[in-house]
């Protein structure tokens, strides 16, 4: 982390609006206990006197690595906050808000500014909302802000495409830590995928994967036609087209022992579901794809 303060305020850039994010500005400052927050040398559209507060034109993340202190901000401005070190501030383009250390404690606070599309799409995603200013940050935010003050203070200005890009480093893992019911859902739905394909020779029914899921049936089609956009036994058709197609295309095999395999009924059943998803039959797929290898070769 920065030994001194610090502060840098950046350009409008090109190259960094095409990423997504522009950084605008970053900084480090060490607030000892009794003193006067914030100090009186950033520019008028970021100061501000307590019994106003302020607004900025943009999003910051602002890290408290050590002390404590408060925040209030709208939509819910009579609301206060209670900062910890490793808590991160999130502040919003155009709400209002105010915050600052504990006299008792003070408190090192490290921030970066930014402006730009991939900010809006992840508050229209609703990952993120002025009604969730605070972010209990985990470890990796130190090694994302040590990275940031090290360019920083090196060439700032040379530099702003990768501090936009580690600004947006700090939103993935603002979303990665708010977005943890749609991961364990996702987590559930590849579960549910890997079964589907290792189970196509060997079938389960769907209902038992469901189960060892620890899901309902319903539950488990729901979200899985949710995320993919097809039912459960849609993708297992599709799973056992292809590899009756892999089949039939590599292999001696007859339709009749594919079929078994594959954990049809009956080879009339496989033959019926075959053409129902490729038009041919799996003797006219076969001659067909074969003989195109041959005329290719």
């Amino acid at each position: 982390m920065s030994e001194r303060d610090y502060y840098v305020y950046l350009p409008e850039n090109g190259l960094c609006e095409s990423l997504g994010c522009t950084a605008l500005s970053t900084g480090y400052t060490r607030i000892p206990p009794g003193s006067a927050y914030p100090p009186v040398r950033h520019p008028d559209d970021h100061h501000f006197v307590w019994e106003k507060g302020r607004t900025i034109q943009a999003y910051q993340f602002a890290w408290i690595s050590q002390g404590r202190g408060r925040l209030q901000s709208a939509p819910d401005p009579a609301r206060v906050h209670p900062i910890q070190a490793g808590d991160m501030i999130v502040l919003f383009p155009g709400v209002w808000h105010r915050f600052g250390p504990d006299r008792e404690t003070g408190w090192v606070e490290s921030w970066i500014e930014c402006r730009g599309p991939a900010f809006e799409r992840i508050m229209d995603a609703g990952l993120i909302s002025p009604d969730q200013p605070i972010w209990h940050a985990g470890d990796g935010v130190r090694t994302v802000f040590e990275t940031i003050h090290g360019l920083a203070c090196e060439d700032a200005l040379l530099h702003q495409p990768t501090l936009s890009a580690l600004a947006l480093q700090l939103l993935a893992q603002l979303c990665q830590s708010r977005d943890l019911v749609g991961q364990g859902r996702i987590r559930i739905i590849e579960q549910a995928r890997r079964a589907l394909m290792d189970k196509n020779a060997n079938p389960t029914s769907l209902g038992r994967i469901a189960s060892n899921l620890g899901l309902s049936y319903p539950t488990l089609r729901r979200l899985f036609r949710e995320h993919t956009g097809m039912s459960l036994k849609q993708y297992q058709t599709d799973v056992r087209t292809r590899r009756a197609c892999e089949l039939l295309r590599n292999s001696d095999k007859s339709v009749k022992s594919i079929a078994g395999y594959l954990g049809y009924n009956s080879a009339f059943h496989f033959s019926s579901q075959f053409k129902k998803a490729t038009g041919l039959s799996p003797s006219e797929w076969r001659a067909k794809n074969r003989l195109d290898i041959l005329t290719n070769i």
